[in-house]
């Protein structure tokens, strides 16, 4: 594989924080344009509609700060799609296991969570593909300064949203 920009994003969105056990970096956030995360929630955490919500805001900030040209323009609807769909996504499963965790009383077993890790990176791998190719059209359009700001926001992006997955 060539080491690209993209190829190099891909590789960490999918690697992200998988390592990082989710409780431990669930609570203790700030994004970077707001206030602390964790102090404008209740207990339960956001509703999936309000992860997904956070991800289009990101998205449309990433299509705003890449200034694309008239050509450009025409191939970022389906990258769009394809990341309101990963969020859609994501957010569900966050939901789900946040709500697991709460059954649990945060007791899980080793067995249990290395299966729900193998399955969330299965996951992430299916999106990642579903993101690369939506996005190669796109990316083949951008000049260099616009492909580097590309990789870096969807590895920053990774970063924000995987590990609570």
């Amino acid at each position: 594989m060539r080491n690209t920009p993209m190829s190099v994003a891909i590789a960490a969105l999918v690697a992200g924080s998988a390592l990082i056990h989710p409780a431990a970096a669930q609570d203790n956030r700030t994004d970077r344009t707001g206030p602390d995360i964790a102090a404008t929630r209740d207990r339960s955490g956001p509703t999936a509609s309000q992860i997904a919500a956070e991800w289009d805001a990101r998205t449309a900030r990433i299509k705003a700060d890449l200034r694309l040209t008239a050509d450009q323009e025409k191939n970022w609807p389906k990258l769009e799609s394809a990341l309101r769909d990963i969020g859609q996504l994501r957010a569900q499963r966050q939901v789900a296991v946040r709500a697991e965790r709460e059954k649990q009383n945060g007791a899980e077993d080793f067995i249990a969570h290395l299966n729900r890790t193998a399955d969330a990176l299965s996951e992430r791998s299916a999106d990642m593909k579903k993101l690369a190719d939506a996005a190669q059209p796109l990316y083949a359009s951008l000049d260099d300064h616009q492909k580097k700001h590309l990789a870096q926001a969807l590895v920053h992006r990774g970063r924000d949203r995987d590990d609570r997955d």
